[in-house]
């Protein structure tokens, strides 16, 4: 799910920045870039006519893109206007403490998260991650710790968990990941992963790294790592570190020795210290993997 920023409405929530600062869009976005590094969430920024220099294109990076308003459009035209040319405007949540344009935009199917939550969600980043209450965190004792690589294989396998395989669109199993099914969201995990162009499963498998549920999580941290996927080396990298499962960060470890980048490496190495066992003998392992073998 992206995340469409009021940009000047977030401003005038954040603490240490004012919407009179000459500088005070150059300090909304190294903030947004910061997070969405530790978040991995794509993030589009739309600003009301401003005097910040360079052009949208120029000042877009991948992950947060940024979107002028042109008098006499405000932002939050802007805003209404891409939720109306979205296909599926509900995979879009709209962050605004504005009313008007949080009712708009749920008329138009998108979900609204306020300014003050997604300041606190930012300030956090950061800090330790709080366990989540509604999480249903697999019990260390759950076979799937006992070879996490091969459950996972096998499940990609088995062509019964697709109903039919295929036969769904790439919509219909979109929806899935996103449903309250955790079955259903973590099969969508595979679906994606064995029928799904690529560059359209790329982005929900990045996504689906912070799904409520810790399955879903680990599934799409395997799937990345048999995707190839170097692009999610940092967010894999995120979760290893900052996940409170354990299956997760184990998940998140056996696809970045599959993945074997420097960052990978070093991401594994940190994991060297993690609290669980499970978790170090996995990042163990891919670290050995990863040496030249002697002749």
């Amino acid at each position: 799910m992206s995340l469409l920023i009021d940009g000047h409405n977030l401003i005038g929530v954040l603490p240490s920045i004012e919407l009179g600062d000459p500088d005070d869009e150059g300090q909304l976005l190294a903030r947004l870039r910061a997070y969405h590094g530790f978040s991995g969430k794509a993030m589009i920024v739309f600003f009301d006519s401003g005097d910040l220099p360079g052009s949208a294109d120029h000042l877009s990076l991948p992950g947060v893109q940024v979107r002028f308003a042109r008098r006499p459009q405000t932002a939050d035209d802007l805003i209404v206007a891409f939720l109306r040319k979205s296909p599926q405007p509900g995979q879009h949540a709209v962050v605004t403490n504005d009313r008007e344009l949080g009712g708009r935009a749920r008329q138009l199917g998108a979900s609204v998260m306020s300014a003050r939550d997604f300041a606190a969600k930012m300030s956090s980043a950061g800090r330790p991650v709080v366990a989540r209450a509604a999480e249903q965190t697999p019990s260390p004792r759950d076979p799937a710790f006992a070879d996490l690589y091969t459950n996972f294989l096998a499940a990609e396998k088995d062509a019964a968990r697709f109903d039919g395989g295929p036969a769904h669109s790439f919509e219909w199993w979109q929806e899935r990941l996103y449903g309250e099914d955790t079955t259903l969201a973590e099969n969508a995990v595979h679906w994606l992963r064995r029928f799904a162009e690529r560059s359209r499963a790329l982005p929900l498998l990045l996504d689906a790294l912070t799904h409520p549920q810790a399955r879903v999580r680990a599934a799409a941290a395997l799937a990345l790592g048999e995707m190839g996927a170097a692009a999610a080396v940092e967010s894999l990298a995120a979760s290893l570190q900052r996940d409170t499962s354990s299956l997760v960060r184990e998940a998140s470890a056996q696809a970045l020795g599959k993945l074997a980048t420097p960052a990978a490496l070093a991401a594994l190495q940190m994991a060297l210290t993690d609290p669980k066992r499970n978790v170090r003998k996995t990042a163990t392992a891919m670290l050995a993997r990863s040496k030249p073998k002697r002749v």
